[in-house]
């Protein structure tokens, strides 16, 4: 609720005082807004509504206001009543200047023509406290109404323009996917050059203790036969030979496959003895 001060004697006095002290005071030419400090003249004052809040009148310049809080909806009523009467018709606007004056003005139609009629001192069955209801009433639906659309207006503006910290962090986020790709791929080529360095350092194994090796895995076999696979991994095993050395390993293997000793079924890719 927005609060004024008398310009001639100071005092501090509610929307709904100001006409009467008016009367009662000579000096009082006009009065200000003990937010804003903006003074009115006449009845100007009545379209002053809504004000800044202490909080952001002494916040720091340049620090993002904050959201205005909600007001309750005896708060918006009152706020409606005290704003409608400079345009309450003619034969109304006395009425309505007197009900602007009071404190707690009812919201519902029952009680509020009860509260009209004792003040006003009207019959409760007089048209003129029907017809007063039906015009704040409508004036309240519109404000609720313009109200609504500036708030959704202002919800589309922030979900079509995003903040520059979110498309910062965006950016950021991506680039340091980017780098840490540029990295794996560096160390990848790293490991992978260390490797073949090492391959190429390595003895490669001896043929002749494969084919021994080879003689003595199949003889244990009771078909004396074995798929090419499984005899390298055998043969591997019995050499005590590092996995590295695997793809050397069956090229020496099947190379000594083509020997007089052994018998090679290509289709089955299997590897037998001959048996003397």
């Amino acid at each position: 609720m927005v609060f004024f001060s008398c310009d001639g004697c100071g005092e501090v006095l509610k929307k709904n005082q100001v006409d009467g002290h008016a009367q009662r005071c000579r000096r009082c030419a006009s009065v200000s807004c003990a937010d804003c400090q903006v003074s009115f003249f006449g009845d100007d004052f009545r379209k002053h509504t809504s004000c800044l809040t202490e909080v952001e009148r002494y916040e720091k310049k340049g620090q993002t206001p904050k959201k205005k809080e909600k007001l309750s909806p005896q708060e918006e009523w009152m706020d409606t009543v005290q704003s409608s009467v400079d345009s309450a018709p003619a034969h109304l606007k006395h009425y309505v200047l007197k009900i602007a004056e009071r404190d707690n003005i009812p919201r519902k139609p029952k009680q509020f023509i009860n509260f009209a009629a004792n003040s006003l001192k009207l019959r409760a069955g007089n048209s003129v406290v029907t017809e007063i209801w039906d015009f704040l009433k409508s004036k309240h639906e519109e404000k609720r109404v313009n109200a609504n659309a500036i708030s959704k207006d202002e919800k589309m503006e922030t979900i079509d323009k995003p903040t520059s910290s979110v498309t910062q962090l965006e950016q950021s986020q991506h680039s340091l996917i980017d780098d840490r790709k540029t990295l794996q791929q560096s160390d990848n080529n790293v490991l992978a050059s260390t490797e073949n360095a090492v391959e190429s350092k390595r003895p490669a194994p001896d043929p002749k203790k494969v084919r021994k090796a080879m003689k003595t895995v199949l003889k244990k076999e009771t078909t004396k036969s074995l798929r090419l696979k499984l005899l390298c991994k055998k043969v591997r095993v019995s050499l005590s030979l590092p996995k590295a050395d695997a793809t050397m390993l069956k090229k020496i293997v099947k190379s000594a496959s083509r020997g007089e000793k052994f018998i090679v079924d290509k289709e089955k890719k299997v590897i037998a003895l001959k048996v003397d």
